[in-house]
């Protein structure tokens, strides 16, 4: 955990108001709940986001910043921490307000840079919260799966019984009829399959992260449930038709096959049985990842597409706006032209090709490099990379077996979302930024108290 004066400071200016104002939460049956408040403002946040319009799934993030801040103030012992990678994620947020000020279209840059400050300040609201309320978490993680299962179930029921295409979603030229998809798209706002692919994606661990606390706990009958769960999300996936979110879940399942495989061979290196019974579901999903392939065409025509490069029309799009999105990344790579896509749109017209307009790179790293700058880009990288190397550390080493399992979805969700990030943008949607967000301030909740049990035991030596 990272120290500074300046947070130091702050502590001890919340630490003097919470001695002043304490009376607020210790009299008043409403601030006295505050926490409880705070939880259900996060829950409405991600439920709401299946079907509510950005600008109000924006307004429930807010109130759980806003109630974070109360808390602050009237709360004894409520103090903000952050770590390494949140000072990364600071110098980003800072880059991101130099391009905005720098920008030529500052009106459409603050529009833009305000969801940036909403999706941020959610981020630390939430993790001041998980770490105060650790045995919410796995609560939150549930949450989140039910709300993939019940959107892949939506999915599903579309593809089986077709949806009109609302925009022109998959190159038909070289495809025979029967082998073109029926893409779902679910009820996220704006209709999307690619939205919809993306959400999954970034929720898809949450079940599976669930289905192994249960079995921590010998709760089999919840395991077979969180199974059956994760393979009706990755079958959704699929009939997303969303070539970035195949790709996001096969980055998923070798990651999950990874992460387990080092658990077990770390923590139970002497049980032969549960390294055998690895091998075995192991080899399970790598046949049953070909068998759909073989069995469903569709879906391997439509993932093979992503080769065809320029004979692929979608794919041709997004190489054209690539070539463009780097020639306004070459005039603009200090401090970028300022965020948000509204800025996006009205520089890209000076870059585009003819007939290739877009609202963004399709490319998240890239996204972020055109609009803050390369240094901006840098920042968010060591955000995550402190993150992902805090968590495998800690799995790397034998320790309790609940925090590894929290951790891992973490890492998969992080790895699955930033996969299907390189080709498509959808990442900036509110629906997947919160549940990133979330999924990354339960991350930094439990290293925080890692941390934090770690300097008191060398303290005790």
């Amino acid at each position: 955990m990272s120290e500074s004066t300046f947070l130091e400071l702050g502590n001890k200016f919340f630490g003097f108001c919470q001695k002043k104002l304490s009376f607020l939460y210790e009299k008043s049956f409403i601030l006295g709940s505050i926490d409880n408040i705070i939880f259900l403002f996060i829950v409405a946040t991600l439920v709401c986001s299946t079907f509510f319009q950005s600008e109000q799934i924006g307004a429930l993030a807010i109130a759980v910043v806003l109630l974070t801040i109360v808390k602050l103030f009237i709360k004894r012992g409520t103090a903000l921490r952050i770590t390494k990678g949140d000072g990364m994620l600071i110098i980003y947020f800072l880059l991101c307000l130099l391009s905005v000020v720098n920008s030529t279209l500052l009106q459409q840059s603050i529009h833009g840079f305000l969801k940036t400050v909403i999706y941020i300040t959610f981020y630390f609201a939430a993790a001041n919260y998980f770490y105060d309320n650790k045995g919410k978490i796995k609560y939150i993680l549930g949450l989140i799966g039910v709300l993939c299962f019940i959107e892949s179930i939506i999915a599903i029921f579309q593809n089986w019984h077709g949806v009109a295409a609302i925009a022109k979603w998959q190159d038909s030229h070289y495809v025979n009829p029967e082998d073109i998809i029926s893409r779902a798209y679910g009820t996220l706002k704006p209709y999307n399959p690619n939205l919809l692919g993306g959400y999954l994606v970034s929720g898809i661990s949450c079940i599976a992260a669930t289905g192994l606390l249960a079995v921590v706990k010998k709760h089999y009958k919840s395991f077979v449930y969180s199974l059956i769960m994760f393979l009706v999300c990755a079958y959704a996936i699929f009939v997303t038709g969303s070539r970035g979110a195949y790709l996001g879940l096969a980055a998923i399942i070798a990651g999950m096959l990874a992460i387990s495989g080092k658990i077990i061979y770390t923590d139970f290196s002497a049980a032969e049985k549960i390294k055998k019974y690895w091998m075995i579901i192991t080899s399970t999903i790598v046949a049953g990842v070909i068998a759909v392939m073989a069995a469903v065409p569709q879906i391997a025509k439509r993932l093979f597409s992503i080769f065809l490069l320029r004979g692929d029309s979608s794919t041709s799009f997004r190489m054209n706006v690539y070539h463009s999105s780097l020639m306004m990344l070459r005039d603009n790579w200090i401090i970028g032209i300022g965020t948000g896509n509204r800025t996006f749109r009205e520089i890209y017209g000076l870059y585009m090709m003819t007939g290739f307009d877009a609202l963004s790179t399709y490319c998240v790293p890239l996204e972020i490099a055109v609009e803050s700058g390369i240094f901006a880009l840098l920042s968010f990288i060591a955000f995550l990379g402190y993150m992902l190397i805090d968590t495998i550390k800690y799995i790397c080493r034998p320790n309790d077996l609940t925090g590894k399992i929290i951790l891992s979805s973490v890492i998969l969700t992080i790895l699955g979302v930033m996969t299907h990030g390189l080709f498509d943008t959808i990442f900036f949607r509110p629906q997947v930024q919160f549940v990133f967000w979330t999924m990354a301030a339960i991350a930094t909740a439990v290293l925080l108290s890692v941390g934090e049990c770690e300097k008191e035991e060398e303290e005790n030596e």
